[in-house]
């Protein structure tokens, strides 16, 4: 794997504390396109969450899939455009027009955040809703559809995010 690819997957494993603008832009001016980057803090969150999962779980960690062949999509979203974000991202205002349903006004920053890559931004946020609420139980208070309630939901997620050094 390309040394610039190693660097990004082991700066958000073991120092996410320490990613900051000038160290993305080091990224890019090593070779990496903004969309590559997106994609690659996607998987790797990915495959943090399912294996931190399963970690706290007791759980073994379940293997990487195969690899397929094939090209990316490469499809960033027409009207993309830099944000408070890093990264280009659909703005709240724009997210009808590209005709993606998944990036409405109410969308989160990390959801727009992800959104250069639009099939990363689905997979991802189908596991957010999955491990911990989808979007529009994100946004009513008064209902999480789980055993726990959102102030024990809330709880949980605030210290796994200390803990992980998680501050976006």
């Amino acid at each position: 794997m390309p040394e610039n690819i190693v660097e990004v997957i082991h700066r958000i494993v073991s120092d996410p504390g320490r990613l900051m603008r000038r160290w993305y832009e080091d990224c890019l001016a090593s070779g990496l396109t903004e969309e590559e980057y997106v994609e690659i803090v996607g998987v790797t969150c990915s495959t943090i969450a399912v294996d931190t999962f399963c970690h706290a779980a007791g759980l073994p960690k379940r293997p990487l899939p195969e690899p397929k062949l094939g090209e990316p999509t490469r499809m960033r979203p027409p009207g993309a455009r830099q944000g408070a974000a890093w990264v280009p991202w659909i703005a709240p205002e724009d997210g009808a027009a590209t005709g993606i349903s998944e990036f409405a006004p109410e969308s989160s920053n990390v959801r727009r955040a992800m959104s250069l890559v639009p099939a990363e931004a689905v997979g991802f946020m189908s596991l957010v809703g999955a491990q911990y609420l989808d979007g529009r139980a994100m946004q009513d208070f008064s209902r999480t559809g789980r055993a726990l309630d959102r102030q024990q939901i809330e709880l949980i997620a605030g210290r796994v995010s200390a803990i992980n050094q998680c501050a976006y």
